[in-house]
């Protein structure tokens, strides 16, 4: 006799709270990439033969070098606004207002099911915009070059680096500090929640943008063709555009992340082109005591 037995296909709660552990604790895929490659260029650097320059990865005074020139840059990042991006401080002011008028209306335009070759586009922007990637670059560009003894290659890496520092650490702050609600949290672009650091409150501004920007002005700077400027900053505005077609963001959000991130990759190419001879003074801790120390090039 054949006993046929029904198995429902209805899961258990227990399943479904693993399921659902699962599902959150599983670490996206380009979370994954970013750390794998950030793993591989830290123990490349280990190895790397003993002529090959300096790094942070083998050398103390690396380190200790790069923390004063992160320090001068970032006094050069905060001063900035004022000295000497007055003027622009002001067209970026009047642009994010112009903007915060018809973030709703930007919103709704861009709301509903999207699909097709814009779809892929903006996909596409988002995907490469994102942080954790930038740091891996700029993380392999570093290692490559101290492995290989390319300095060039190791500064670019090294500059890309300190740029995206000083923009996603501004904009990681500001988000939790100013806590604006998200296009798809909120009906309203003034619905805020300051100093609550709430997942779906940390709109403004856009890291994605600002990350962007960071990279594509450092990355410009090294570049003497105008076509290649372009490209860099057409990559950036990709960027600005997806998040804001896939109501990730406000458009006034990617207006100020855009800014903070051009800010950031000016500060790091200033300091690095000071003329010898030139100082910033900037804080320190000698011993658990604060103080103020000189930083330059001579």
């Amino acid at each position: 006799m054949t006993k046929t037995v029904t198995v429902s296909g209805r899961t258990s709660p227990v399943q479904q709270s693993r399921s659902r552990f699962l599902s959150i604790t599983r670490p996206p895929a380009l979370l994954s990439f970013s750390l794998l490659l950030l793993i591989a260029v830290f123990q490349l650097a280990l190895v790397a033969p003993l002529q090959a320059a300096e790094n942070v990865f083998t050398s103390v005074s690396a380190i200790k070098e790069e923390a004063g020139r992160l320090a001068g840059e970032g006094k050069l990042f905060l001063k900035g606004p004022v000295d000497p991006y007055l003027t622009g401080t002001f067209v970026t002011a009047g642009l994010f207002g112009l903007t915060y008028l018809f973030d709703e209306d930007i919103r709704n335009e861009f709301a509903g099911s999207h699909h097709g070759v814009m779809r892929g586009i903006t996909d596409a922007g988002n995907t490469v915009s994102n942080p954790l990637l930038h740091l891996g670059v700029a993380a392999a560009f570093y290692g490559t070059g101290a492995v290989t003894d390319q300095v060039k290659v190791m500064q670019l890496g090294e500059e890309m680096g300190e740029a995206l520092l000083l923009a996603d650490g501004a904009t990681f702050v500001l988000k939790g500090v100013i806590g604006r609600g998200r296009p798809y949290q909120t009906g309203s672009n003034s619905s805020y929640r300051p100093f609550q650091f709430k997942d779906g409150y940390d709109s403004l501004p856009s890291m994605h943008t600002a990350s962007s920007f960071a990279l594509a002005h450092v990355v410009a700077a090294k570049t003497e063709s105008i076509y290649g400027k372009a490209a860099c900053y057409a990559a950036a505005s990709l960027a600005g555009f997806s998040r804001v077609y896939q109501t990730k963001h406000w458009a006034s959000d990617v207006i100020l992340g855009a800014a903070i991130g051009e800010l950031a990759g000016a500060a790091v190419t200033r300091y690095r082109s000071a003329p010898a001879g030139s100082v910033t003074v900037a804080p320190v801790a000698i011993e658990g005591a604060p103080a103020l120390a000189l930083l330059g090039r001579f």
